[in-house]
């Protein structure tokens, strides 16, 4: 299916500008069908403000549950945390990392494309030093009850 643009002169009705196969951002918008509106298929969008606007309110959105999740996760008692849960959010900030790698890469700008990694790479880091905490914890808990034991 190919794309285009055509732009009009209002008055005389002619075509002024006109461009085809362009490269936009695609998306499917949720509908809910209790409202009566249009019911729309797919979105593209090809104005890079709006793409980036959009672009950045998804990742946003996504961002902030995640970091809330990791944040009540890290400043939970230690007694109480398991490894399991940290890699399940890791294999999380992973997914939004390879979301943000495959997906958004070629309609963000570069600055905010690196901004994005940060902050995952930020969320990475301190998920992986509570995993460390963790084990050296329970490892140190083995020792000792090993020790006792013997």
């Amino acid at each position: 299916m190919s794309s285009y643009l055509i732009k009009k002169d209002n008055y005389t009705g002619e075509i002024i500008y006109m461009e085809y196969d362009l490269e936009g951002y695609k998306f499917k918008p949720k509908h809910d069908d209790s409202k009566p509106y249009i019911k729309v298929n797919s979105v593209t969008i090809y104005k890079p403000e709006m793409i980036d606007h959009l672009l950045t309110k998804k990742f946003e959105k996504k961002f902030d549950r995640l970091s809330q999740i990791i944040m009540n996760f890290l400043y939970q008692d230690d007694e109480s945390s398991d490894e399991g849960d940290f890699m399940i959010l890791l294999d999380e900030v992973a997914r939004l990392k390879s979301v943000v790698e495959l997906k958004y890469q070629r309609y963000l700008q570069v600055e905010e494309y690196k901004d994005y990694i940060h902050k995952l790479a930020f969320l990475d880091n301190q998920l992986r030093q509570k995993i460390a905490i963790i084990n050296y914890k329970n490892n140190l808990y083995y020792q000792t009850e090993r020790g006792r034991s013997m």
